[in-house]
């Protein structure tokens, strides 16, 4: 189905209806973090004293670049919905601290889309990112991890596990909404004030429910 839909877009078709997926891309947090890291390291690379901090330069970047651009070239599944559920890619900033794995959300394990500033589901972060998160029925299924409260996130049931930051994709809120509409029209997106950001694509404004 992902290949189809793939196809269909390169072929300048309408995309599936039935289908809404986003991989991982260069985008302008990706692109800041990557130019921020790289000239931090010019010193680090030309100096012939080895500062302590310095030494923390390759570090840094290692850590908060690396995974980013390594996820950014295997153009992996970032967020997936479908007529099935809904699937959230690996969290890209997760490691090397904490593996994040996809997490499948099956609509009937579904309550609400919520769409939120707030921190990633796990590793860590400076400053808080543009937030996509699963609400779940009480009595769901329990995920492998992350089943505490998420981060910051201002909707009630919303687990850490299934939250994801939309930092290295975009989030195209129009189709979502629609594929929503279609497949699961109980469903509501909730937007718990995402602010203007470089991840989210489409209408809304903040502390408002999308109906679907």
């Amino acid at each position: 189905l992902a290949e189809a839909a793939r196809g269909r877009e390169d072929r300048g078709m309408p995309p599936d209806q039935g289908c809404y997926e986003e991989r991982y891309r260069l985008t302008f947090p990706v692109a800041r973090s990557a130019a921020i890291s790289l000239v931090s390291l010019i010193p680090a690379i030309f100096s012939h004293q080895p500062l302590p901090w310095l030494i923390l330069c390759p570090i840094v970047f290692v850590l908060a670049t690396v995974p980013w651009l390594l996820a950014v070239a295997s153009r992996k599944i970032a967020f997936r919905a479908d007529m099935a559920g809904i699937t959230l890619g690996p969290d890209p900033l997760s490691w090397p601290f904490r593996h994040a794995s996809a997490v499948f959300v099956p609509w009937a394990d579904a309550e609400g889309i919520a769409l939120y500033q707030g921190g990633g589901p796990f590793g860590w972060r400076i400053q808080d990112d543009p937030c996509i998160g699963i609400q779940r029925r009480q009595g769901a299924p329990a995920l492998s991890r992350g089943n505490k409260p998420a981060r910051r996130c201002p909707v009630p049931g919303v687990a850490a596990g299934a939250v994801r930051p939309i930092t290295a994709w975009r989030l195209d809120r129009d189709r979502l909404a629609a594929l929503t509409a279609a497949v699961a029209p109980a469903i509501p997106i909730i937007d718990a004030g995402t602010g203007p950001n470089q991840g989210v694509e489409g209408p809304g404004q903040a502390g408002s429910v999308t109906e679907t």
